[in-house]
């Protein structure tokens, strides 16, 4: 493997949040494994419940936060890749089959693309768009709840899928004011699905666990199940919230509120 160059190093991810707006920068090592490089952060401004409502602010927030990242590196962020999430972002699962030949044979790489193609196929409302296709298990012939089906051997392969889709204008708002910011978007993310990579363990996933993911203006969730992902969905409540009913209950300011719920909140089963 040849040696990456310096700028080739670094991956920069964007979280753009109602809240705060994060660059995170991870630096490669030349075997391939990362490590934390630094973190810019701005107040998020133009947003409102995971949606862009003022571009100009959004693309203030997103070139601060980038440009404090950049100073730690010493290097101009070019690309990122881009967290989404927000209300607009719906889950659904679904189930697709394919024919793969006239008689038994092995099954591909190709016949499981083809059976995840068959299964993406779902009618969806004009402004949808899908951002994950995420494969659950496989059925061939007769066999049933496979997680792997490549090298076995059948005739009839079906695959089950968890598809997340999101509004097509939201998203491209927001891959316009990352553009405006000078940064290019290399991919999308959808953010409980980072969150459940970095904090989720193999046998927490296995076992069935539900993550939440409290936002300033949203709450994010993703469920799995025997491995893999079985629901995900958005809620249009996060934090925000309860510090603007101690405003308005205490008749206190925001930034005193946010005191208060930061010192004082709990949360207690009894």
């Amino acid at each position: 493997m040849a040696a990456l160059t310096k700028k080739e190093r670094f991956i920069v991810a964007l979280d753009i949040g109602s809240s705060k707006t994060c660059a995170l920068a991870g630096e490669q090592d030349d075997d391939g494994s990362l490590k934390f490089a630094a973190l810019g952060a701005a107040e998020s401004k133009g947003w409102r419940k995971g949606q862009i409502v003022n571009l100009d602010l959004a693309v203030s927030s997103i070139r601060r936060a980038v440009e404090e990242a950049e100073a730690i590196i010493g290097l101009p962020v070019e690309s990122a890749l881009i967290g989404v999430a927000g209300g607009h972002v719906h889950g659904v699962n679904s189930r697709g089959a394919i024919n793969v030949a006239a008689r038994p044979r092995d099954i591909q790489r190709e016949d499981i693309r083809r059976a995840i193609e068959a299964a993406r196929g779902v009618s969806l409302p004009e402004d949808r768009e899908v951002l994950h296709v995420l494969p659950q298990e496989f059925s061939l012939d007769a066999q049933d709840n496979i997680r792997d089906a490549i090298g076995l051997v059948g005739q009839r392969l079906e695959a089950n899928v968890h598809i997340v889709t999101a509004s097509g204008a939201a998203t491209q708002n927001i891959v316009t004011a990352v553009n405006r910011a000078g940064v290019r978007v290399d991919d999308t993310v959808l953010e409980p699905l980072a969150s459940a990579e970095a904090c989720l363990t193999q046998d927490e996933r296995e076992l069935g666990v539900c993550l939440l993911d409290i936002g300033g203006g949203t709450t994010e969730l993703i469920a799995y199940s025997g491995g893999v992902v079985r629901h995900t969905a958005a809620i249009p409540v996060g934090g925000d919230h309860f510090t603007n009913d101690l405003a308005v209950g205490l008749r206190t300011p925001i930034p005193e509120a946010e005191r208060i719920k930061r010192q004082q909140a709990g949360a207690f089963r009894e």
